[in-house]
């Protein structure tokens, strides 16, 4: 690289005429890692137009700092790069963590009254961890860690670490207000490695003479490893839709609220077992690499032997999604939109249509890029789904969430999502809230994982 060239040339000019001592070497080394880094994207980077001139950079920024200088302000309508990350050891972005984890995901709130402090709701709990063993269940409510309130400099405690104490609370509501109790403490367990198998509810429901099939699915993940070699996950997926299709199901609802990405690979195999026998072989995504990468330039197909004869073949689905639902979810959605009726409750989603590969050396073994590599379209061309995609029929879990009631468990055919699937499956009226609930003056806090979860490239 010319530029660099340059910068070196400079610094040694310096040096010498400074100190009379040449220090090249040692300034080499202090920016190598950087150098790497905008190797990298200057050859793989879909925005690398768009990218600072060398001698705009600062090469002796720590890492991550030098990674996000590189990125583009332009792209995404406008509103720029918030897809691409470097990823370290320290990083935390999620609550169910590859390492290890306390094993619950939640929702953050902060009340209108207390701005500094937070609170959380449990989503849902992993089996046989750390947090069901301390007796964690979806719907409490989470109001401080360790003896201290929760707030935005510490409620990523809870994601994984030490032995901990968390407090619960209960909430009433005075003059419109929300007032907060503590009402319970829970001892949990240091966080450890856990298998976050991703096929979290999977069953049917009967109603009259319909047979509905029903699958949460939570991260395009292909084994325990997650790594492109494992199909543990793949041959999972084909075991749930082979039960769907013996049982001849009427009606098929894959909830995609809390899955933000993963595998393209994955993605594939779930769109061939979603479609019917007459769309085997069609196009399901195409991705369009830099100008330097055109070569790359993939379509990815519907595959009957990735279904291994165990696809649905119904003409409609129903998806349920919210803010969380990134990546490789709208990749399937987006990609059965030519073939199929995509019937999606809950709120938009993220809007996240590019794709991304890892790269890492073992030169650098503490970091790993995640730039932004292609733009994902269907097989119509369509791509334009950055803002996200729009439900048919819209309703938020969040906001129910601020309600003080109890929220029901995943697959209870009572929880929120899924009791107005149901009933547009099954024709039922429109569901109204029942009156005199008490909701509680929360803000929601935006989810960090849509952002860090990108569709990934199997390398």
């Amino acid at each position: 690289m010319k530029s660099l060239k340059i910068i070196l040339l400079i610094l040694t000019t310096l040096m010498i005429s400074a100190c009379r001592e040449d220090r090249t070497g040692e300034y080499e080394a202090l920016i190598a890692q950087d150098v790497w880094i905008k190797e990298q994207m200057d050859n793989l980077y879909l925005w690398r137009a768009d990218m600072p001139a060398d001698s705009k950079l600062n090469f002796f920024h720590e890492p991550e700092t030098f990674f996000k200088s590189l990125l583009s302000s332009k792209c995404q309508n406008g509103k720029g790069d918030k897809y691409s990350y470097l990823e370290t050891k320290k990083a935390k972005t999620k609550s169910i963590h590859e390492e290890t984890t306390y094993g619950f995901d939640f929702f953050l709130f902060q009340p209108s009254q207390t701005p500094k402090q937070l609170v959380a709701r449990v989503i849902y709990v992993l089996k046989n961890s750390p947090a069901e063993q301390a007796g964690l269940k979806r719907g409490d409510w989470i109001s401080g860690i360790n003896g201290n309130e929760l707030t935005n400099s510490n409620y990523r405690l809870l994601y994984n670490g030490e032995a901990a104490s968390i407090a619960l609370a209960k909430a009433d509501t005075i003059n419109n207000m929300a007032q907060w109790t503590n009402i319970d403490t829970l001892y949990i367990e240091a966080s450890r490695p856990m298998e976050n198998n991703p096929f979290l509810v999977d069953t049917i429901y009967q109603y009259a003479n319909r047979r509905i099939g029903y699958l949460m699915y939570n991260e395009f993940r292909t084994g325990p490893e997650n790594t492109p070699s494992d199909n543990t996950y793949s041959q999972q997926m084909r075991q749930c839709f082979a039960k769907y299709q013996s049982l001849q199901i009427t009606d098929f609802i894959l909830d995609l609220r809390y899955n933000s990405g993963g595998y393209l690979s994955c993605a594939q195999t779930l769109a061939s077992l979603l479609t019917s026998d007459g769309n085997m072989g069609k196009p399901f995504c195409h991705l369009t690499f830099n100008d330097l990468n055109s070569e790359k330039d993939t379509t990815y197909t519907l595959r009957a032997d990735l279904a291994n004869g165990y696809n649905l073949n119904l003409k409609k689905i129903y998806i349920i999604t919210s803010d969380q639902t990134a990546s490789a979810s709208e990749a399937v959605i987006n990609g059965l939109k030519p073939y199929m009726d995509i019937q999606l409750i809950g709120i938009t989603t993220e809007g996240k249509n590019v794709a991304s590969l890892p790269i890492s050396t073992d030169k650098y073994p503490d970091i790993v890029l995640h730039p932004i590599v292609a733009k994902v379209s269907n097989g119509t061309d369509e791509d334009d789904y950055s803002k996200g995609l729009n439900p048919n029929y819209e309703y938020n879990e969040k906001e129910e969430a601020t309600f003080a009631d109890a929220i029901y468990e995943l697959g209870d055919t009572r929880e929120f999502l899924l009791k107005h699937t149901l009933a547009i499956i099954t024709g039922q009226p429109k569901l109204n809230h029942t009156p005199n609930r008490k909701q509680l003056n929360l803000r929601p806090l935006r989810s960090e994982s849509a952002k860090r979860s990108t569709l990934v490239i199997d390398r």
